[in-house]
């Protein structure tokens, strides 16, 4: 096992502040270099640049973690902030390190999304004929955003009727012909509105827990701890393996704000 290098902690500066601080952490960064070079790759070193790299890329916002290891990735490392924010085993920890390949894509992207997501919403042709209809589709788009949000914890949503398909992060395509509901690249097509949740996690990269549909609801590819997840379509939030992996907080309960607001949709729909 690699040797442990902790990152620095340390209170969170001004933009100014940052500015000149980043001068002096290059200076810091080019010495370090050269001692790295006389001491022939020592650990240690290199353990102090990867401190001060640490330093220039959260200075605004500090450090509080002792227990960051700058040896990990960054995939591992928020596995184990998760572990240690809400009291994760040492296995459940584990399993998500050997499930890498199920999960770090969908955390890369959940890093790399934007403060707000625009989700484009259309129809594939006519309009679905709702019972009873919509006041109008700003509605529409607030009863959309009120069933996405509490699923996706902390995530903004911006459902835009009829919205740019080029610049928005995804897109809605509602009323397919066949109950055949499914994700494609950052389109998402619909039979029924209700199951945009589970369409959307693929839009983020999370994979489905189980192999053939004969498998739905058993429970395959969970950690330890978990049974049913959004992915495994047995209920209508993620399992703790999909909210790390997204930064949703696990100690986040909005099963009773989705259904209730699934039903406001589907309640709606004439078939």
């Amino acid at each position: 096992m690699a040797k442990q290098c902790f990152a620095p902690v340390f209170e969170g500066a001004s933009r100014c502040v940052c500015a000149l601080k980043v001068l002096v952490y290059m200076l810091q960064l080019i010495a370090l270099l050269i001692l790295l070079i006389i001491t022939l790759g020592s650990s240690a070193v290199l353990c102090m640049i990867k401190g001060v790299i640490f330093r220039m890329q959260h200075c605004r916002e500090g450090n509080a973690d002792p227990y960051i290891d700058l040896n990990l990735s960054s995939y591992e490392r928020h596995v184990q902030a998760f572990r240690r924010e809400y009291d994760k085993s040492a296995e459940w920890e584990q399993w998500m390190f050997d499930n890498r390949g199920r999960f770090e894509y969908a955390f890369n992207k959940a890093k790399s999304k934007p403060a707000v997501l625009d989700i484009a919403f259309r129809y594939d042709s006519a309009p679905i004929a709702y019972d009873p209809p919509w006041t109008n589709e700003a509605e529409h788009m607030a009863a959309l955003e009120a069933m996405a949000e509490p699923c996706f914890a902390g995530y903004d949503f911006n459902f835009i009727f009829n919205g740019n398909t080029t610049s928005s992060y995804a897109n809605v395509i509602a009323g397919i012909p066949t109950n055949s509901s499914h994700a494609s690249g950052k389109n998402v097509y619909l039979y029924y509105e209700a199951i945009f949740n589970h369409e959307f996690g693929h839009i983020m990269g999370l994979p489905h827990h189980y192999d053939t549909i004969d498998q739905v609801g058993d429970g395959l590819h969970m950690p330890p701890g978990d049974t049913t997840c959004l992915m495994d379509r047995s209920q209508s939030q993620f399992c703790s393996a999909c909210r790390t992996a997204l930064g949703i907080p696990l100690n986040v309960d909005n099963d009773a704000l989705i259904s209730a607001a699934r039903t406001v949709i589907a309640s709606r729909y004439p078939y």
